[in-house]
């Protein structure tokens, strides 16, 4: 009896739940990408790479490491980023220095920015990336200090 009463009074939700449940982890086609930046033919050793895909939705992240390599992550870790065209930046700031600021910024301000700023924007940096399904080549990010002669 307790168990009919139960079944007859939360069947409803249950049926609700399980059909919310079906139509969630769909998402977008995600490719992976990592590669390496570069600055006047030296490898950067910190900032942050983003990728925006050309229809807009949730922009990829992926942070430099010492050795200038990164792994771009959206909803995942390392799960790459969006199918298609994307729209790349680059930010450096001084704050993001581990060998000048090892605990990273403690107060939230940003610091000096170390690149050129014309990097810092999708629109402005010239940098674009066609992601496939799956391992993607290694992307080369090199950047110049004279701004946006940037190759891919």
């Amino acid at each position: 009896m307790i168990a009919c009463n139960f079944a007859r009074r939360n069947g409803g939700f249950l049926a609700a739940l399980i059909l919310l449940m079906a139509g969630c982890g769909g998402g977008p086609p995600m490719g992976k990408v990592s590669g390496t930046v570069s600055l006047d033919g030296k490898p950067m050793s910190f900032g942050t790479v983003m990728m925006q895909h050309v229809e807009g939705g949730q922009p990829s992240r992926g942070e430099i490491q010492p050795d200038g390599t990164f792994v771009m992550s959206t909803f995942h870790p390392e799960d790459g980023a969006r199918v298609g065209e994307n729209r790349i930046r680059v930010t450096a700031y001084s704050t993001q220095d581990p060998r000048t600021n090892p605990g990273g910024a403690s107060s939230g301000a940003l610091g000096v920015l170390v690149i050129p700023e014309a990097y810092g924007s999708f629109g402005a940096s010239g940098l674009k990336a066609d992601v496939e399904p799956g391992d993607n080549p290694p992307l080369n990010l090199e950047l110049t200090s004279g701004g946006k002669k940037a190759r891919r």
